[in-house]
């Protein structure tokens, strides 16, 4: 069969174009393609002692639908480099063209200063990861963007006395050193027995909002037996956690002789600031081909494997080799 010269050079355009498809130089791969787009950190205090971080890292997926995703967080201290905590938690799938966020929390000492670490996982194999620093979280204790309960004293006073009982008035004053409102508070107030330590009466004030840089004072009248002494105790309540608590002894038996004596005495912050820090990770190296690196289970960098990539390039050439001799044999 005679072919005319364009003939054979569109089958040869044809074997080329083949042959550079097979060898997957333009194929694109449909793949997950996860990236950590940014991370936020917020401190919540605890106690005195305790602040517990939140890291809020937004995961997004331009590729397929993804398989299991999990973030580790972990926190070093900056003077010791020593692993302060670490959790893990798992985001399930991530679908594609999505970014989805997950919270993880790290309970670490107030006083100190951390390096903090954020690595993703898909399927157990690790994607990325990033760095951040976070200081001076002691400063939360007396920030002025917070409320600061404390109860500056509490004060007894007899009432009435009848034939078995007395009436007392616990009056509490306390004060808000910050300049922010707190939040609704509310106070418990115990009369506890000093002999038998059992609970002779107990009542509840609605403290409400204790305005900035003031001193609010709240009473409660409690009826307990006569001629006996008390504990009185004083618990400030914050959406049912105590920040605050103050105790005196009072003595009104006849045979007591003791004075006052303050027996627990502790002050706390009401209400959390958030910290945001930006976090960022470099962009990875890029790759060769459009191929996407991915670290399996054990470290060791996997390569999608190419089709018939060397076999369809020699075929094509002897394709081209072939058309090319028989064309050059009828010239002769």
């Amino acid at each position: 069969m005679n072919l005319t010269p364009a003939v054979k050079t569109m089958l040869v355009t044809a074997l080329i174009f083949t042959s550079v498809l097979a060898g997957g130089c333009l194929r694109e791969y449909d793949t997950t393609r996860l990236a950590i787009n940014e991370v936020d950190i917020s401190a919540d205090i605890i106690d005195d002692d305790t602040v517990q971080l939140d890291i809020i890292t937004y995961i997004s997926n331009s590729g397929k639908t993804s398989g299991e995703v999990e973030i580790q967080a972990k926190a070093y201290s900056l003077g010791t480099n020593l692993l302060m905590a670490d959790e893990k938690i798992s985001m399930g799938s991530i679908g594609k063209e999505k970014t989805q966020d997950s919270t993880v929390q790290l309970k670490v000492p107030i006083t100190g200063n951390y390096r903090i670490e954020v690595t993703l996982y898909e399927d157990g194999g690790q994607i990325t990861s990033g760095t951040a620093t976070i200081s001076g979280l002691e400063s939360l204790l007396t920030s002025p963007k917070h409320s600061y309960i404390n109860i500056r004293d509490v004060d007894v006073a007899m009432l009435s006395r009848g034939d078995t009982t007395t009436i007392l008035k616990v009056t509490t004053f306390l004060d808000n050193y910050g300049r922010s409102d707190s939040s609704p508070l509310t106070a418990l107030v115990k009369l506890r027995d000093a002999k038998t330590n059992l609970i002779g009466q107990s009542g509840n004030i609605n403290v409400g909002v204790v305005k900035a840089d003031t001193t609010v004072v709240k009473n409660i009248e409690l009826e307990v037996p006569k001629d006996r002494d008390y504990r009185v105790e004083v618990m400030i309540f914050e959406n049912e956690r105590i920040i605050t608590e103050y105790g005196i002894s009072f003595f009104m038996a006849p045979e007591s002789h003791g004075e006052e004596d303050v027996v627990t005495k502790t002050r706390s912050v009401s209400t959390t600031e958030t910290i945001t820090t930006k976090f960022v990770v470099p962009e990875p190296a890029p790759t060769p081909y459009g191929d996407v690196y991915r670290t399996g289970d054990y470290g060791a960098p996997m390569m999608k494997e190419p089709g018939f990539g060397i076999l369809g390039a020699m075929l094509g050439l002897m394709a081209v080799a072939v058309i090319l001799g028989r064309r050059k044999n009828k010239v002769r």
